[in-house]
């Protein structure tokens, strides 16, 4: 009985966690997160079949991931603080789920896969509608 609710009180201090540092759990977050993993696997995977696979590689892709998700956590306070309601943190996340899905696709390029040519228009346009704003 006491190992089922050691179970519940991390399960419960995680959920907790969650929604203070990302506000919850919403979509945003979660497509950000598999797309981030998903990203991960496969520049590592492309990494090892051209022999440029290194522990300082991994270590620093796993780095700027979790920076990635800080940044994520620093948006979602500042729309607590100035009570934006959650609009910069999603627009932070919107755009490293275009980055991540961007560096998938050019991992993809890469290994020699072909593209749809949709993903690569709209990547494209959406990598340039960015800059034009920064």
């Amino acid at each position: 009985m006491s190992k089922d609710l050691g179970i519940f009180s991390l399960f419960t201090v995680c959920l907790s966690a969650m929604g203070f540092l990302f506000g919850g759990a919403g979509y945003l977050l979660m497509i950000l997160v598999t797309l981030m993993a998903i990203e991960f696997i496969c520049s590592s995977l492309r990494e090892s079949l051209t022999g440029q696979l290194t522990l300082k590689r991994l270590f620093t892709r796993l780095v700027r991931k979790v920076v990635t998700i800080s940044l994520i956590t620093m948006a979602h306070f500042f729309d607590v603080m100035l009570k934006t309601g959650g609009t910069m943190k999603d627009l932070a996340i919107i755009f490293y789920i275009i980055y991540e899905s961007y560096q998938i696709v050019s991992t993809a390029k890469a290994l020699g896969i072909p593209i749809p040519q949709l993903f690569i228009d709209v990547l494209d346009m959406m990598k340039n509608k960015l800059r034009k704003k920064s």
